[in-house]
């Protein structure tokens, strides 16, 4: 094999597959990137056993070959050549010679042949989505995914594909967050018939989809074949297994009436509550959150025996609501939530001291209006 690329297109390639490449020890051949040419590109692939990503970078090809290099140490020797280097890459007695500029390296190399074959899908995607509102989505949701393999189904997110909206939903069983997407194209086929079809993504192929995700992407394709998820961002190829389990039925969770809805400025409410969990943290780790709709305002409370206690008091503009109410949160589950939130303004909402409460966003212009809800459970008990 044979072939000339820039500096800057190869380490782009690169830095796309770097996070996937195995390190089981018991496969070596997992540590290496796959070169090969295909159709007179340049097609690089990477793979854990997990997820799989393919990348076809722009070369000039000329002569065909296919093996696979030490991942390591090829990226380290492209990323730290001068920008705009052209590199002249050729295979040779089982080696790889790279020249560019005034360095020069021989990398020994792997037959391809022991490579795991990464499928791949050659139809016409059914599924084809605006990139950056999923950019957008996936980052306002990943954070509430679960790390604990005890329950498997926690550490992925469920995409509900429906006959005309794609929604995304993410727990860890303490807080949810769920987004409601449009199509951009869609096709009968990933439903089959079927009203909805529900599926289950590791985090960690949604953390490569949107990193994939750069600003000038437009669109994402996606498909499913044989238990296996297919996407495509531009000259990205992602494909990844799906989760076997049984997501939370949330929808039945989330509250479709509210006793309290209270407006609040979101850069005041943050402020007030990173006070507040300096104290947190001496004891409990919770905070309260007192409502009083009668003087329209909202008092963000936490208490240390050994250190002392914290007030803030908001003013808000109670939506509804008639008696007092105070809720117990984890103040970590409170900032990350309006962490996710653009808007000046959010609303709270919420019913009982014991039953889940949400943030929506307050937009000025409703047609604007993302359909994102976060949700919590509060701490139950009273605060003494």
């Amino acid at each position: 094999m044979k072939l000339i690329c820039t500096q800057e297109n190869l380490t782009q390639a690169l830095n796309a597959l770097d996070r996937v490449v195995g390190k089981q020890s018991s496969l070596p051949i997992l540590s290496n990137f796959l070169f090969e040419s295909e159709n007179g590109r340049l097609k690089i692939s990477a793979t854990n056993l997990e997820i799989g990503i393919i990348v076809f970078v722009g070369a000039k090809i000329e002569k065909e070959g296919k093996f696979a290099v030490p991942a390591r140490i090829l990226s380290q020797f492209v990323q730290n050549l001068p920008q705009g280097e052209v590199l002249e890459l050729e295979l040779k007695d089982g080696q790889l010679l790279l020249k560019s500029g005034s360095s020069d390296m021989k990398i020994k190399v792997l037959d391809g042949k022991d490579f795991p074959i990464i499928p791949t899908f050659k139809k016409e995607y059914p599924v084809i989505l605006l990139a950056q509102p999923i950019k957008q989505a996936l980052s306002r949701l990943l954070f509430c995914a679960s790390n604990n393999e005890s329950r498997i189904e926690l550490t992925g997110a469920q995409f509900l594909f429906e006959e005309k909206q794609l929604s995304i939903a993410a727990t860890d069983s303490f807080r949810l967050a769920e987004e409601v997407l449009k199509y951009n194209q869609a096709k009968e086929s990933i439903l089959n018939g079927e009203e909805s079809k529900s599926l289950i993504i590791p985090i960690n192929t949604l953390q490569e989809i949107s990193r994939s995700i750069t600003p000038e992407v437009e669109e994402l394709k996606v498909a499913i074949e044989e238990h296996q998820l297919f996407f495509e961002i531009d000259n990205v190829q992602i494909v990844s297994r799906i989760i076997n389990g049984r997501f939370p039925d949330y929808k039945q969770i989330i509250p479709k009436e509210f006793l309290l809805r209270v407006a609040l400025e979101k850069e005041a409410l943050i402020r007030s509550l990173k006070i507040a969990s300096t104290l947190s943290a001496y004891n409990t780790g919770e905070i309260a959150l007192i409502f009083n709709p009668e003087e329209e305002n909202c008092t963000v409370i936490s208490k240390s025996q050994e250190i002392g206690e914290n007030s803030s008091v908001l003013m808000g503009d109670f939506l509804k609501g008639a008696g007092p109410l105070t809720l117990i949160f984890n103040p970590r589950y409170l900032l990350e939530g309006l962490s996710a939130f653009s808007s000046k303004k959010i609303v709270f909402s919420a019913n009982t001291s014991s039953s889940p409460a949400t943030f929506e966003a307050l937009e000025e212009n409703e047609e604007n209006k993302a359909e994102y809800v976060y949700v919590m459970m509060p701490i139950r008990k009273e605060y003494a």
